[in-house]
């Protein structure tokens, strides 16, 4: 079998050595050592060595080694591979020994958060001897041998000289239970193998007998941050009871991390200085231990600040007998009323104690901890919104099963509903299929004939799906009926089901991940479906992908320009944050003083997005930098960095819609940032509406209104449009007084003008006789003469008079000429903004003068959002906006269902709406919100 496959693979190398990235696919039949001569040919950076998941035997990777920025990734195929086999090589699961630029990942299948699932007589993962530069992530170690993972070579104290250097070592999203070192990183004996550029971030560590995380001589730029590390020193053996040991030769920057229940400390510390900690939660241990041991820079401080102890254990919080290092201990919060700081070290020039407070800590809540998510639930409090590992569920299901679709993730985009709701496409979920169970309710129907070109319901997942199969019920008739999902931001046709059976289910494979899916009609609107069943299942989240700024996206809001441009914040967008790079431009730098504070950028990211993470790169100096979002006029302070770290990347986590970010210096200019990276994914509008066509209700106010009576009506002309509210299509009918011009015919005619503020395409007015057979004349404009568009006899009772119409015009007259008793008490009036806007001549007349100024009144930049709305809707009115407001919320049938004043301000420019007043059914709906001045502007939105 072996010299099989290393014929086939010699033969492979032949034809393409030194030409491209080769891939080698590992199973069973491969040996244990894995190295140039079993793999046969001769490895480089940028090759892919997948494991197979059947592979179950243990592999020891040697003297393989990729290259500088591009490493040789060993990674599972095919699910989750599971190293358990007894074997006599059994002392390690997976081990690199004497290799180089290497890259182990578990993220080879999207069902399994942990691509490999080690067990071994001693050790889970391995980097041994000469290793360097390797990177370990998405693995889990699951044992009760001694070690999960280990990096180190051993020399008793004596290396060579110069000392082995083991660089860039980085450890991440691992998971280790049930051993008794978690992590064993550098020998404990010093001298020793020294370590440089180290990283150990997201990393959850339960149950261990010893440490959960030991490392020493680690000698330079090293980072343990974001761990959640649980129920250390289990085994309770003297001197491996603690949570975080910092050994002998090391420096440490550690923060962001759960340490939670030891026999001993959290953290035990014996490095030789430079050790900062900083925002980690330790609770239900004896706290904090310091000491020196063999190797101590005096110049270099240990410092524990703004750290949680929650329940600790014993007498002090922290006991230090270090006496050659400089200690501070500053703005630490514990609640246990004992003794903070313990100096037993004989010397007091070398401590600083200052600002710890006893207050109350709330204790940190897991999501599912029995089930290993260790994600933090959103009932604990924003201190600890950006600490601890990320956690999530280990598994995700893969099998597909039928995905249950609700009403509420149903939604109408036929303008003015559907005839027959798409909800009947989803009213009978639980049909067997398999038993031959057939739906009984109506097909959906979007209108009697095929008025528009298209008619649509979409369906939100609410998540990244794999859809495996779609099933439709065809009741009859032959028409087509189209299913489409997204792709790269854009609706891309599945398949096109003829319907041509008869009560038949018709059953289409599919292959593809997407949230959302759309049911359509293109030629007809009998395409009888009357139910979908959706087949698949949920996908695991994905880390955002950095969205790269260039220089045309960012505005330099500094009067005059920056003394060093904004743009610098950005020239280095390439940079690897995840090993270690620095950016050395130099910094944004608005002015030399704060003369002209505050001074801001504007970041335009040219359309919406959602923003999951912003990392700051702080230089020096400590000043505040405020990151804000929203648009001009309207901002929102997202968070503010102190910046109080020294050549460091500040991460903040968030959780926002926006294009726009604006970044400040509110006053000193010498916030230090030189290098903003940002994460987040674009924003697909699903529900993307056109404008606003075809017949409206247009809402007349009083502005718009002119009673040209002398004297004014004994009952004014207001009561025709004084319930605009009302749902004409159904029996509801206004209760006000109509108008009445005067008590009887004195003149020969009465007038009342509306002016509707621009001009439109007039398509029905509809009139509400109360009572009385009388005359009521509607006329319109046309150049400077009155037409007659209707007499209205007004001879019904208490019913609405419809009347269709076309004409187009900005003006309407309505008259009584014979009798004053044409008893109508409201007008409702359809039409839409005329297409052409050509300027009508101004209206002047001997009899009838008033003023009819066209308004300039600019509303184009009318705003809602969220769209599509769950719970709160935002309205943001412009500044010539300001003043009052009548807003109506209707459905495409012209139903009010809701209508209410607003008061607009520039202190109040933004009105939101929740629940209360929004519809409480799914679909699309009008706003319109009418001015004071008389200017009417409706919107659409969805509600999901």
């Amino acid at each position: 079998m072996k010299k099989s496959y290393i014929f086939i693979l010699s033969l492979f190398s032949f034809l393409f050595a030194n030409s491209q990235n080769q891939n080698f696919i590992i199973d069973n039949s491969y040996p244990f050592e894995i190295n140039e001569e079993s793999l046969g040919n001769a490895t480089i950076g940028g090759d892919t060595i997948f494991v197979s998941s059947t592979r179950t035997k243990p592999i020891k990777f040697k003297s393989l080694t990729g290259d500088e920025g591009s490493p040789i990734v060993i990674i599972n195929k095919g699910g989750q591979v599971k190293i358990e086999d007894s074997d006599s090589y059994n002392w390690g699961a997976i081990t690199f020994e004497n290799c180089k630029y290497i890259k182990i990942s578990g993220a080879g299948h999207s069902n399994y958060k942990y691509g490999f699932e080690l067990v071994a007589d001693q050790c889970g993962l391995a980097f041994t001897e000469l290793s360097s530069d390797c990177e370990a992530e998405f693995i889990k170690v699951n044992h009760d041998g001694f070690f999960g993972i280990y990096a180190k070579k051993d020399y008793s104290g004596d290396p060579p000289t110069p000392h082995p250097v083991f660089e860039n070592l980085v450890i991440h999203d691992c998971f280790i239970e049930n051993v008794s070192e978690g992590m064993y990183l550098g020998e404990t004996k010093t001298p020793g193998m020294e370590f440089k550029h180290v990283k150990i971030y997201n990393n959850i560590v339960k149950n261990t007998l010893r440490e959960c995380i030991q490392i020493a001589n680690m000698v330079e730029d090293v980072e343990i941050y974001n761990n959640t590390l649980i129920n250390a020193g289990l085994d309770n053996l003297y001197a491996h009871t603690n949570v975080l040991q910092i050994g002998d030769n090391s420096v440490v920057n550690a923060y962001n991390n759960i340490l939670v229940n030891a026999p001993s400390n959290g953290i035990i510390v014996f490095g030789k200085g430079d050790c900062i900690f900083t925002n980690n939660y330790i609770s239900s241990t004896s706290g904090v231990f310091i000491d020196d041991r063999t190797v101590s820079d005096t110049l270099s401080p240990i410092t524990f600040n703004q750290n949680y102890f929650k329940a600790t254990i014993g007498n002090q919080v922290i006991k230090n007998y270090n006496e050659n290092n400089f200690i501070t201990a500053k703005d630490n919060i514990y609640d246990t009323d004992i003794t903070f700081f313990l100096n037993e070290s004989g010397n007091t020039e070398n401590i600083s104690v200052t600002n710890n407070a006893l207050e109350s800590i709330q204790e940190i809540e897991f999501t599912d901890p029995d089930n290993n998510d260790y994600s933090l639930t959103s009932a604990n409090p924003i201190e600890y919104e950006n600490i601890g590992a990320p956690g999530g569920p280990e598994y995700i299901e893969s099998t597909p099963s039928q995905i249950i679709i609700t009403s509420d993730m149903v939604t109408d985009l036929v303008s003015g509903g559907s005839v027959n709701s798409p909800l009947l496409l989803f009213d009978e979920q639980d049909t067997s299929i398999e038993n031959d169970e057939h739906p009984t309710s109506a097909s959906w129907k979007p209108a009697y004939t095929m008025n528009s070109s298209s008619y649509h319901v979409v369906v939100d997942l609410g998540a990244e799906y794999y859809i495996s199969e779609i099933d439709l019920h065809d009741m009859h008739d032959v028409h087509n009926f189209t299913v489409e999902y997204v792709q790269d931001e854009n609706w891309t046709t599945l398949f096109v089901d003829p319907c041509d059976s008869y009560i038949t289910w018709s059953k289409n494979e599919a292959d593809i991940t997407t949230r959302y899916l759309r049911f359509s009609m293109y030629d007809n609107v009998y395409a009888a479906v009357n139910e979908i069943f959706i087949y698949g299942y949920l996908k695991e989240t994905t880390a955002d992908s950095q969205i790269v700024i260039n220089s045309e996206m960012v505005v330099d809001m500094v009067d005059g320009g920056s003394v060093n441009s904004p743009i610098l914040l950005f020239d280095e967008q390439d940079i690897d944050i995840d090993s270690g790079e620095k950016p050395t431009s130099d910094p944004w730098k608005p002015y030399y003083t704060n003369a002209n504070a505050p001074y801001y950028a504007i970041i335009d990211l040219g359309k919406e997005y959602s923003i999951s993470e912003i990392d700051l790169h702080d230089m020096n100096d400590v000043h505040d930098f405020t990151v804000e979002y929203g648009e001009p006029l309207n901002w929102t302070t997202l968070f503010v960095d102190s910046l109080d770290l020294y050549n460091t990347w500040s991460k903040h986590s968030v959780n926002i819609t926006t294009r726009y970010l604006r970044l400040a210096m509110l006053d000193s200019p010498y916030a230090a940032v030189n290098e903003i990276i940002i994460y987040g994914s674009p924003i697909f509008n699903a529900y993307e509406l056109d404008e606003i066509v075809g017949e409206e209700h247009l809402i007349i106010t009083s502005s718009m209104v002119t009673d040209l009576v002398e004297g004014g009506s004994v009952n004014s002309p207001l009561f025709l449009f004084d319930e605009q509210d009302l749902y004409t299509e159904s029996t509801e009918h206004p209760t006000s007084k109509s108008w009445k011009p005067d008590y009887t015919m004195k003149n020969t005619a009465y007038h009342v003008v509306l002016d509707l503020g621009k001009t439109y395409d007039i398509t029905k007015i509809n009139l509400h006789d109360m009572h009385n057979i009388y005359d009521f004349t509607v006329e319109y404009r046309d150049g400077t003469n009155w037409k007659t568009l209707f007499v209205d006899p007004c001879d019904s009772y208490n019913t609405w008079s419809i009347n269709e119409v076309d004409v187009t015009t900005k003006y309407l007259r309505f008259s009584m000429y014979d009798n004053v008793y044409a008893a109508v008490n409201e007008i409702f009036i359809y039409g839409e903004p005329s297409v052409s806007t050509s300027a009508k001549p101004s209206i002047t007349s001997n009899i009838e003068e008033f003023n009819s100024t066209e308004s300039t009144l600019n509303i184009k930049s009318l705003r809602l959002y969220p769209n599509p709305v769950a719970e709160k809707l935002n309205i943001e009115f412009p500044l010539e906006m300001m003043g009052n407001n009548r807003l109506f919320i209707k459905n495409l049938r012209g139903r009010i269902i809701h209508a209410e004043n607003l008061l607009v301000s520039e202190n109040t420019s933004t009105k939101q709406l929740t629940n209360y007043q929004l519809p409480k059914t799914n679909g699309v709906y009008t706003i319109s919100i009418m001015h004071e001045s008389g200017i009417q502007k409706n919107l659409k939105f969805i509600k999901k």
